[in-house]
């Protein structure tokens, strides 16, 4: 394997192929045909001399050495993308933005301050995923993106600098005619769940748990707006951030159920690796998030 000669583009495109677990979809995300997708693998298939992927009929799935070279090509692709930024005019912005932020964060928070940073800076571009707050996290220690918006208890992730944005308040919801007076009244209810790796959801369980309140009769949604909609039409009670819900409590079409302990709280949190390599574009976005400018 001395005299390799592998281009980004195919790694770009095999990286791709490998997260999305399709050629067809690899194609549609990185605007090539079919035919450059299955050119680009076979030949990085025919550099290392063995298959990348497995395919199984209509299903692909990464061998080992696919699952090794996954590694390194988005090791690989991160140095890539630093190397990108580099500008012998250290006043230039451009380059590209990698974010991955928690649903309520994208909706509520940070599309002012995309579109602040487009109008000022639009040479850069950005790459925005929605993911749950641990998800965020591994995709940040390999190097998938830059910076990571969550909302969640403070951070305190040894190999990540988190820098706080807002605090933001959580309150406990029910449909607009509920008779709780407190949560702890509506140990029978139906409990709306975000999924098993939401912040938000291992803290709501826990904290109904540690209250003694039932949570086997329950429902599960990916999405924040479906929960929202669950509990406007009455199928139970859920705990949301409040700047979610504030336009439904606004309006009267759901109602808070009040704790009898402490209001809880998350925080927006702004995270990147310790190691990684910030361009002005990078540092300039984070100060216009945390106010700095």
């Amino acid at each position: 394997m001395g005299g390799l000669t592998i281009e980004i583009r195919q790694l770009q495109t095999f990286k791709t192929v490998a997260e999305l677990n399709s050629f067809t979809k690899a194609a549609q995300t990185l605007q090539y045909s079919q035919a450059s997708i299955t050119s680009h693998i076979q030949q990085l298939e025919d550099e290392i001399g063995l298959p990348l992927f497995d395919r199984l009929g209509k299903q692909i799935q990464l061998t080992m050495v696919g699952q090794e070279l996954y590694l390194y090509a988005v090791e690989l692709l991160a140095v890539y993308s630093k190397i990108q930024h580099i500008s012998a005019d250290d006043t230039s912005m451009k380059g590209e933005i990698r974010i991955g932020a928690a649903e309520s964060i994208t909706v509520y928070k940070l599309g002012s301050v995309l579109s602040e940073y487009k109008k000022n800076y639009p040479e850069v571009t950005f790459s925005l995923i929605n993911d749950d707050c641990l998800p965020l996290r591994e995709r940040l220690h390999s190097g998938e993106i830059d910076i990571a918006i969550t909302l969640e208890p403070k951070v305190n992730a040894p190999h990540l600098i988190t820098k706080t944005w807002s605090e933001e308040p959580l309150v406990f919801v029910g449909e607009r005619n509920h008779s709780f007076k407190t949560i702890e009244e509506a140990n029978e209810e139906c409990i709306i769940f975000s999924p098993k790796k939401c912040a938000l959801r291992q803290f709501f369980e826990g904290y109904l748990i540690e209250k003694g309140i039932s949570t086997h009769n329950h429902l599960e949604f990916t999405s924040m707006e479906a929960i929202k909609q669950c509990v406007v039409s009455g199928l139970g009670i859920s705990m949301l951030p409040f700047i979610s819900a504030e336009a439904l409590l606004r309006d009267k079409k759901m109602k808070i159920i009040k704790s009898s302990s402490e209001n809880p709280k998350f925080y927006a949190q702004v995270s990147y690796h310790k190691n990684k390599w910030l361009s002005k574009a990078h540092r300039k976005f984070i100060e216009m998030i945390l106010g700095d400018r």
